[in-house]
């Protein structure tokens, strides 16, 4: 082979390197668009997944009620007790399976106060319980709920009525409710408890009472943060959120 059919492959050889150079960059870019897209999808995955309307929130819940409470007819209704009370909660979501074949789908652990005054015989009431909320299968927005919880009341009401004796009281109640979802994370609440009064014997005599609560009131679930674990955003490292 002569030297001038050796440069001439030569000259081919380089214009082939030279056209896959020029080939590779585009189709790198032609192909990206679908890989980032897919991607994203994997990473953003579709909202209509046919969760529960109600599943769409963080751990935290917040809550404020407002109420009535009558002296039952069990066993001596003597001073006809009644009082009106706030209750203020905030609580967390302690397990949460809106696909669990069983119909109790959450539970909830919160912390309810109580501020209320008496309007027959008189006097006021402080105290706090701990609720355990049991969460059932949701019915279209309507979720109903079981509670039952106890806490300590100081009052002042023992002070007009003979079936308690001493300002220290415990509350145990126990009831049923329904929310209703407006929004994924805001639901209006209806409720009724039975409850039980009584000094729990720290003071004699120790009757007690027992009696019926209604309250309407409003809940906010807080929202679910988005999970940034690993992620860099302006040269800081975020931690992941766990609420």
């Amino acid at each position: 082979m002569d030297m001038k059919n050796l440069s001439t492959l030569q000259a081919l050889a380089l214009a082939a390197v030279a056209c896959v150079g020029l080939a590779l960059p585009a189709y790198g870019q032609s192909s990206s668009p679908s890989i980032t897209s897919s991607s994203t999808a994997t990473q953003h995955p579709s909202n209509n997944t046919g969760e529960p309307y109600w599943t769409r929130h963080g751990r935290l819940t917040f809550g404020l009620q407002f109420g009535f409470g009558l002296e039952n007819n069990i066993p001596n209704n003597i001073s006809h007790i009644n009082f009106f009370f706030a209750a203020p909660q905030i609580g967390i979501i302690a397990w949460d399976s809106p696909h669990s074949r069983l119909p109790l789908k959450r539970f909830e652990l919160i912390s309810q106060e109580m501020l209320g005054g008496s309007t027959h015989p008189g006097g006021s009431l402080i105290g706090t319980s701990l609720v355990m909320r049991f969460g059932f299968t949701p019915i279209g927005r309507v979720v109903p709920y079981f509670d039952a919880g106890s806490g300590p009341v100081h009052t002042t009401i023992d002070e007009n009525a003979p079936e308690i004796t001493g300002h220290t009281q415990f509350l145990s109640q126990g009831g049923v409710g329904i929310q209703y979802f407006v929004r994924p994370q805001r639901a209006l609440v209806f409720e009724y408890h039975y409850f039980h009064m009584s000094n729990a014997g720290i003071q004699q005599p120790n009757h007690g009472f027992n009696g019926s609560m209604v309250s309407v009131g409003f809940r906010w679930l807080r929202r679910r943060r988005p999970s940034t674990v690993g992620t860099l955003r302006r040269g800081r490292f975020h931690l992941p959120h766990f609420w």
